[in-house]
């Protein structure tokens, strides 16, 4: 525990915070003036809405979101001698990757946080009254589990690649082609990239995608053990670079 909340207060003195907040209001921006620019032919109501606010959040924008919350963690580990540091530390190599993951998987979690209260605050703004049914909020706090494993990977990348912007380059480009792939009904991706399962998540129950699963506990069950696997193997791989790197390097 003690190492998350260094890793957290790691992220004070970064501009994480504007990340936080940032990414899912421009996700919600997209979304809600795509919702008032087609009023004509999208059905009103909070159905509609927060599916277009998940289509870009989903495709693209949360991805990008978890992929600067960890280039953000480990570009602190990269610079000055903290390397060296960490690595020589007393801590075993798989406590420390757990422990990033955790603080990545937190503000994660904040960010999503933010995403509910943007997207209630503008469907408000555009003329929508009352909550939105429980299963459209409940969908974008279920996507946080696949999130994980999103994050366990970036973690990873961003770990090995000391560049700040090339882990986060790579994680836009896999979420391009996870949103290729569930177009493709190519499934099987699923258990390959993990912006699949957070993807699918996101829109369950949308009406902005095509063949987007229902909230029931089969497609859940599924999202998550696919997510689980995914996370647990991305630490492994964190763990075992950890292990082997160079103190030099």
């Amino acid at each position: 525990m003690d190492l998350l909340v260094n890793d957290l207060a790691k992220l004070r003195r970064t501009h994480i915070a504007a990340v936080l907040c940032g990414v899912p209001l421009i996700a919600v921006a997209f979304g809600a003036a795509n919702y008032s620019a087609n009023s004509g032919t999208l059905s009103a109501g909070w159905q509609s809405y927060w599916s277009q606010a998940t289509l870009f959040y989903g495709m693209l924008f949360m991805v990008v979101g978890i992929a600067i919350i960890a280039a953000a963690a480990w570009r602190v580990e990269h610079r000055g001698g903290n390397w060296h540091t960490l690595l020589t530390s007393s801590r075993s190599a798989g406590a420390i990757a757990a422990a990033k993951l955790g603080a990545i998987a937190t503000l994660t979690l904040v960010m999503q946080l933010i995403f509910i209260v943007c997207s209630l605050a503008g469907g408000w703004m555009s003329g929508l009254s009352g909550m939105p049914p429980w299963a459209l909020p409940a969908s974008s706090l279920i996507a946080v589990l696949p999130a994980v494993a999103v994050a366990a990977w970036q973690s990873s990348l961003s770990m090995v690649i000391r560049n700040f912007a090339m882990p986060i380059a790579l994680g836009a480009v896999t979420g391009v082609i996870s949103f290729g792939s569930i177009a493709a009904r190519a499934h099987a991706m699923q258990f390959v990239l993990p912006p699949v399962g957070l993807s699918k998540a996101l829109w369950m129950g949308s009406s902005a995608v095509a063949d987007s699963s229902a909230l029931d506990p089969k497609t859940v069950a599924s999202i998550v053990l696919t997510a689980a696997v995914l996370a647990v193997a991305g630490w492994l791989a964190s763990t075992m670079y950890l292990r082997r790197v160079d103190v030099n390097a």
